[in-house]
């Protein structure tokens, strides 16, 4: 059987025997119905602040909300922690600072300042993440998700194979046969998905949509006053204020994005040193991995997004649901932010049809007119190393699919929409469509 072999779609591509795109035979409609393809793994966290108005409504829509289609759920029975029983003793707050968190901590708005400077210390919620991390053992629980760890401490390559499409037998025998293929194999596993996990950790805020607009008004003073980063907060304020109401909340989700790391050495130490299953079981190995400080989580970046909470005036939904619509709603845009941010968090999406050329993601993913996209079509060689090599540059053209939580709901209530206008489910894209087929990867570049 072949160890790469990836679903079967609508056009029958498979991408590890190495044909060329064009050899495969497509359907007339050229539209993809389905494809399973290698995605990033996200475990998304919240921090539990004290105080926080709406605190049990945002931590019940935070908990239950579903974790983005573009990514693969790699959720950890912990999803919410207290920064309180983190606190820094004066000697970790004299080690080494991080300085995005010291850049970032007067950039955010908070309820009870009446402007843009957060009251919080906020410099050191990073250094207070990673305690929360290492104490909890996160990225060795991370670890052990992969590897389908059971109770005994053995590891099993199922959850790699469902979600890389590898052949999980013939790979967990390549480990002990350690052969030339076998170990491609692992490399390849270890770039296309173990390397691709991340962590989001996200506090929120409440904040009365007065405090925006006086933050906007204040925004020119401030700027003069912090420079720097805040210049984009700014902005980001008095767009929100022009677009909201001065009467009401927003919700504020402030994330940290964190990558878990994971390179030749690790994997080799890993496999060479703690890996432990049917055929080598061994106590002194399972003992090893659970005090190993191997695993580490990187911090990659921070960002803010902001979403309304619509008055209950223009609704039948209680206040409790709209918090619950806006948190989500936060959650997936800073998300979006964050993978324009960071290359390394941007994700592959397969083309769904070349007439028109469009994909499945939208305004959700923070799409906009003109947004390039590198179309990347993926082969292996003979060891079954996945490549992805470039055959092309789309860009974003109207209309942009609005797949934003609840958009089909809001817009069937809003009675300014017309019974004209089309729904649509994918967004346009210019580009030359003979050059393409449905299940190409695309990816956004700057």
């Amino acid at each position: 059987m072949n160890l790469l072999r990836l679903s079967c779609t609508a056009i029958g591509l498979l991408v590890t025997t190495g044909l060329a795109a064009q050899d495969i035979p497509q359907k007339d409609d050229k539209k993809l119905q389905s494809i399973n393809y290698r995605r990033s793994s996200i475990y998304t966290i919240m921090l539990d602040d004290a105080g926080l108005v709406k605190a049990d409504t945002i931590k019940r829509s935070f908990e239950g909300a579903p974790i983005p289609d573009k990514f693969n759920d790699h959720t950890l029975p912990i999803r919410t922690f207290s920064p309180k029983d983190y606190a820094l003793s004066a000697e970790e707050k004299l080690s080494k600072q991080d300085n995005l968190g010291r850049t970032i901590g007067k950039s955010l708005v908070t309820y009870t300042s009446g402007g843009l400077v957060d009251t919080t210390d906020t410099k050191d919620l990073p250094l207070i993440i990673q305690k929360f991390f290492t104490k909890n053992r996160i990225p060795q629980q991370l670890v052990a998700k992969w590897y389908g760890r059971d109770s005994a401490g053995m590891f099993n390559m199922d959850l790699i194979a469902e979600r890389g499409q590898y052949d999980a037998t013939e790979m967990q025998a390549s480990i002990a046969k350690a052969s030339v293929r076998g170990n491609a194999l692992l490399a390849d596993a270890g770039q296309e998905l173990i390397s691709n996990t991340f962590v989001v950790v996200t506090r929120f805020k409440y904040i009365p949509k007065e405090e925006v607009m006086a933050a906007a008004k204040r925004g020119l003073s401030l700027l003069k006053e912090y420079g720097g980063q805040l210049a984009q907060t700014v902005a980001e304020v008095g767009s929100l204020a022009a677009d909201v109401a001065s009467k009401g909340y927003v919700i504020q989700a402030n994330s940290y994005l964190y990558k878990l790391k994971w390179n030749d050495s690790i994997t080799s130490v890993f496999y060479e040193e703690l890996w432990n299953d049917s055929y080598s079981n061994s106590p002194d190995r399972a003992a090893a991995f659970d005090s190993t400080n191997l695993f580490q989580l990187e911090l990659v970046g921070f960002d803010k997004a902001w979403a309304d909470v619509q008055s209950t005036v223009f609704t039948k939904k209680t206040e409790d649901e709209l918090v619950r619509i806006a948190t989500i709603k936060a959650v997936d845009a800073v998300i979006a932010k964050l993978q324009r941010a960071h290359d390394v968090f941007k994700t592959k999406t397969p083309l769904y049809s070349t007439n028109p050329l469009s994909a499945k993601i939208g305004l959700k993913e923070g799409l906009q007119k003109g947004d390039k996209y590198e179309v990347l079509e993926q082969t292996a060689d003979d060891l079954g190393k996945t490549k992805y090599v470039r055959r092309g540059v789309i860009r974003v053209d109207n209309p942009i699919w609005d797949n934003r939580y609840m958009a089909g709901e809001e817009q069937a209530a809003d009675s300014t929409k017309t019974s004209n206008v089309p729904t649509i489910d994918a967004t346009i894209f210019k580009g030359i469509s003979t050059k393409y087929y449905p299940g190409m990867l695309i990816r956004q570049i700057k």
